[in-house]
């Protein structure tokens, strides 16, 4: 049986999903001829609101749910620690949810249990690209109370918060460069990952800006699991022209590509540079190399700002417009990057 979306009405009455949230919770601010307009709509396609999340307008929860993928994961620290300050400078507490390497299903479900008056509002962080239809799922339902982290759905007019991840890759490829580094490889994080194709791009177009080849074996695709650096690096060091230098997508896969380089008898930066991504506070499975040159994301401060913006949009008596704010990346110069002398 269907199930009549607020999408569904808003079209026809000809007009927005927020339009049509705000005559269900009798927010105001909506011409009378337009209300009846709503009114007839919702009849007409026997429209069922969600009344708990109605019953908001009557009683808030102070609570903001947060959905991440993989709680667990050391890369998180940072993020946490700026949610819950955020946290401390509002009125809201935060509520987190944890998806396990980003399973769909279960991302939707957390969307659809927050959404259903848990919560007052909502922050989704992570960039896979089957996020979509969770995402969609808010905004298709009136949720103007949401917060985008490191996705970025160009149709959508929502609250989104955006790393330059192509200005972090162009960063740790010119520094190689910088270095006297040419032949520079890449290894490229999980594939069903925005911020993956975002620093493979940064690092393409940074190698021709520069007039320098790129090699198609130069360019290795690891799995979903970062320990899958460890054989793009092997592969790497198989070639008789093999890199003098190697971007990795992420802190993690640059951890697992020196243990493979240094189990290959190499030293490194001596014979092999590396540099990572992330600025990861806890890298994976005792990792006890080289501290890893790598390109800093502002972390805590997205997590910070995050609830603070969304306290903010909750808060206010009149809505308030979406916002975008990209952050810049910082390169953090460690012991995994050296001179090029061949």
């Amino acid at each position: 049986m269907h199930t009549v979306t607020i999408q569904e009405v808003a079209q026809r009455a000809k007009t927005s999903p927020s339009t049509v949230s705000r005559v269900i919770n009798n927010l105001g601010n909506v011409t009378p001829e337009l209300t009846k307009t709503v009114w007839e709509a919702i009849q007409e396609l026997d429209y069922n609101p969600n009344h708990a999340a109605r019953s908001l307008v009557k009683r808030k929860t102070n609570s903001i749910g947060i959905i991440v993928n993989n709680l667990h994961d050391p890369f998180f620290y940072d993020l946490l620690r700026g949610f819950e300050d955020g946290a401390l400078q509002t009125s809201y507490n935060v509520m987190f949810c944890s998806v396990v390497n980003g399973d769909v299903a279960m991302k939707e479900k957390c969307v659809r249990h927050l959404s259903n008056g848990v919560v007052d509002g909502i922050i989704l962080y992570g960039s896979y690209l089957t996020d979509e239809a969770a995402i969609r799922y808010l905004h298709e339902n009136g949720r103007e109370d949401y917060v985008m982290i490191e996705n970025d759905i160009p149709d959508l007019f929502c609250n989104k918060l955006l790393v330059d991840n192509v200005g972090g890759a162009r960063q740790a490829v010119e520094y190689l460069i910088e270095q006297g580094h040419q032949r520079i490889a890449h290894i490229c994080g999980n594939p069903n990952k925005k911020v993956t194709m975002d620093r493979l791009n940064g690092y393409v177009d940074t190698m021709r800006d520069h007039g320098l080849e790129v090699r198609e074996n130069y360019i290795q695709h690891t799995s979903s699991k970062y320990t899958s650096g460890y054989i793009c690096m092997k592969r790497l060091l198989e070639r008789e022209d093999r890199p003098t230098a190697v971007f990795c997508s992420d802190d993690a896969i640059a951890s697992y590509a020196i243990r493979a380089a240094q189990d290959s008898g190499l030293d490194i930066p001596k014979d092999l540079s590396i540099i990572g991504f992330d600025h990861q506070a806890i890298l994976p499975d005792r990792y006890r190399g080289p501290e890893i040159t790598t390109v800093e994301q502002p972390l805590y401060t997205i997590g910070k700002e995050s609830v603070c913006l969304l306290s903010q949009y909750l808060d206010s008596k009149e809505p308030l417009k979406p916002v975008t704010r990209l952050y810049e990346t910082n390169l953090v110069v460690r012991e995994t990057v050296g001179f090029c002398n061949m």
